[in-house]
């Protein structure tokens, strides 16, 4: 085979271009401090980095939501344990206006005290944490209690929380989630319900989804106010879910302007009324409702209107036991208070439990954090000592490659005719 001077240079640029292109990548490689720079470079260590990443933000975002849920939860004990000061004092000023050596005089200027303490306590349920009501449920942005103590309402509920409705729960794990409020009710109600402004809500069976309407009356009725009922009507076709059927009967009343807001608690439609008038009612009238169940299978009830809690009743009831100077009632009433301080005491103890659990978790997500980065950082960070002396070698390669190239084009013809 005859070897021409154009195949010697030929060769010689090809051997100098894949020199430069190893020393070009290893450069890459060491100014960006990692292996590859397009999946095609390894297409292993690309997707292993995609899912080591994803590993990494999502551990991120737990971390945030349980150090977030920490904040809320280390804002609830404090108002708490605020709110067990209140109580114990109340307990102290009953036993001293209940052991018979005080007057009505006296009694009487110990009521004061009492009713600064009853305002304490509607203070300390209207506590908020960054923006945020912490006794009022979802409604965060509402005020649980009426504080206005110039209002016939003071010390009422404002808004409807639902002890078990109403959990706000955070994600801290890959399905695993932490109920991180107390629900008014829990602490003012003694374990029940805050119930403000009437409303109906839906008792029945779960509704399956999806739902095709068609072939009959689709459609029920509204009462607000002892109005004249409005009827919602549903379109025929498909709901894939309740989301879907509650921002559509959610429309139908926005349109009517009526104050009606409409939730999706479990698969089941609440109504609420979000004006907080003693006037205020709703009522779901017979209608026929088909959704592919027994139209008698969704039932609905009100609720009552404007409720006191029982901690604010109990205070009232102390408070008027001192005004009127009755040392044997406040004597024979203290059971109230002791109720009230062990019915703080248990969400207190729960609240801890969730609280320690809370840290537990933020500690794993920590050391899982440092892990998985680890992990993303061998599989795709290079190993700058060994890319510096690789591209020292390529760089004496190189120069090795053109210092041939140099002599191999250096013969021409004159030089032999000379």
């Amino acid at each position: 085979m005859r070897i021409t001077n154009t195949m010697l240079v030929n060769n010689m640029l090809n051997y100098i271009n894949l020199n430069q292109t190893r020393m070009n990548k290893l450069q890459d490689q060491i100014a960006s401090g990692k292996k590859i720079s397009v999946p095609s470079d390894d297409p292993v260590v690309a997707a292993r980095t995609l899912r080591f990443r994803a590993d990494v933000s999502e551990i991120g975002q737990f971390k945030r939501n349980a150090s977030d849920a920490l904040s809320w939860v280390e804002t609830t004990e404090d108002t708490l344990d605020k709110a067990t000061e209140v109580v114990q004092r109340v307990r102290e000023l009953m036993v001293q206006g209940g052991n018979g050596t005080l007057s009505p005089s006296e009694t009487k200027s110990l009521a004061s005290e009492l009713k600064q303490l009853k305002t304490q306590l509607i203070q300390i349920g209207n506590t908020s944490y960054a923006g945020k009501y912490v006794f009022s449920g979802y409604n965060t942005d509402k005020k649980l209690l009426v504080d206005d103590e110039n209002s016939p309402d003071f010390g009422k509920f404002m808004i409807s929380v639902d002890t078990i409705d109403d959990r706000i729960n955070y994600e801290i794990g890959v399905g695993i989630s932490i109920n991180i409020n107390v629900a008014g009710g829990d602490l003012f109600n003694s374990g029940g319900n805050a119930i403000a402004n009437q409303y109906a809500k839906a008792t029945g069976g779960r509704i399956y989804f999806p739902i095709t309407l068609g072939g009959g009356e689709n459609s029920f009725q509204i009462e607000y106010n002892g109005n004249a009922p409005f009827t919602i009507e549903l379109d025929e076709g498909t709901y894939p879910n309740m989301d879907d059927l509650m921002s559509h009967v959610q429309t139908k009343l926005d349109a009517q302007g009526l104050p009606i807001k409409v939730y999706n608690i479990g698969d089941k439609l609440q109504f609420r009324s979000t004006e907080f008038s003693k006037d205020s009612s709703i009522r779901i009238l017979d209608g026929a409702l088909t959704l592919g169940l027994d139209a008698n299978l969704i039932e609905y009830k009100e609720g009552t209107l404007s409720q006191t809690g029982k901690l604010i009743t109990d205070m009232e009831t102390i408070i008027e036991l001192f005004e009127d100077g009755n040392t044997s009632g406040i004597s024979s009433s203290i059971n109230l208070i002791d109720e009230q301080i062990e019915n703080i005491l248990r969400i207190r103890a729960d609240l801890g439990a969730r609280y320690n659990r809370l840290q537990l978790t933020e500690i794993r997500l920590t050391s899982d954090e440092v892990t998985f980065t680890k992990l993303l950082s061998l599989n795709e960070d290079v190993d700058m000592a060994e890319a510096i002396f690789k591209l020292r070698n390529e760089e004496n390669i190189y120069n090795a490659s053109l210092s041939a190239g140099a002599r191999i084009i250096q013969p021409t013809l004159l030089d032999f005719l000379r």
